[in-house]
């Protein structure tokens, strides 16, 4: 039977980079993910209660606008300015664990009967900082698998990437599966850092959440470790290091302009 990610599920996600351009290297891992109806989550219907303590913990103010409020009025908030606040909504994301919370990205989904409309990708960095790129069509119509969007990079992620150059979102928001894949295209044209996230869904329960927070109850300190060993690699190799830039002010971005070239 197929999982809708909007009944709750969890997501086994193989992670890959690949940088090309100064260096070529690809970076793998997997992780486990959950994806989160936002309306149950709020209502504590699902075996993931917000705040609440355990090897797995979602603390609201991990997410949005940091300050523990409501995850629901928070992406309503964000798709009020272009129409979509009315959506079903849904977080996939890695749930943090009781001493450590890392989530290098975040997914918040928006669809309605015709299917996914929108797509909030909520990007962290090892520094504290986040942005927001809201990913969806300049009409609204549903994100297919194979569309592609495109917005200015506008976030420092990487001590080894330039701020600058673009992004290629693409989603596939099942069901039965996620998949995000962002592509990081710089100054001169070319695609120089390929990522992807994607895995099949399975069911959300208790008994399958008791599992999931046992076997990986430091998936957040695991993710932080993997990020900094391949710096440590990429430094190895002589790739410059970057000194972060001051964060623009400008804290969310819109991604809606179609991506014609072959990535």
């Amino acid at each position: 039977m197929s999982v809708d990610l909007w009944s709750g599920a969890l997501v086994d996600a193989a992670i890959w980079h690949g940088r090309s351009g100064d260096v070529s290297r690809q970076f793998r891992y997997r992780a486990l993910y959950a994806a989160l109806p936002l309306e149950e989550l709020e209502q504590g219907l699902l075996p993931l209660h917000p705040d609440r303590r355990g090897l797995w913990q979602l603390r609201r103010r991990d997410y949005g606008q940091r300050d523990g409020g409501s995850l629901l009025a928070f992406i309503r908030q964000q798709l009020a300015p272009v129409g979509l606040e009315h959506c079903q909504t849904a977080l996939v994301t890695l749930p943090r664990s009781p001493l450590h919370g890392f989530n290098p990205v975040s997914f918040w989904l928006a669809r309605d009967e015709g299917g996914l409309r929108a797509v909030l990708s909520e990007v962290s960095n090892t520094f504290g900082e986040t942005h927001l790129y809201l990913c969806h069509h300049p009409d609204n119509r549903v994100i297919t698998r194979s569309d592609r969007l495109t917005g200015d990079k506008l976030f420092h992620v990487s001590p080894f990437l330039p701020r600058e150059g673009r992004y290629v979102f693409r989603f596939d928001a099942g069901p039965g599966r996620f998949g995000a894949w962002i592509d990081w295209i710089g100054a001169d044209g070319d695609v120089r850092l390929q990522t992807s996230m994607v895995g099949p869904a399975r069911v959300l329960d208790r008994s399958s959440l008791r599992r999931a927070a046992l076997r990986h109850a430091f998936q957040p300190q695991k993710v932080t470790g993997l990020i900094h060993w391949q710096a440590a690699k990429l430094f190895s190799r002589g790739i410059r290091y970057k000194t972060k830039p001051p964060q623009l002010d400008q804290s969310q971005s819109d991604v809606t302009k179609p991506e014609t070239k072959n990535v």
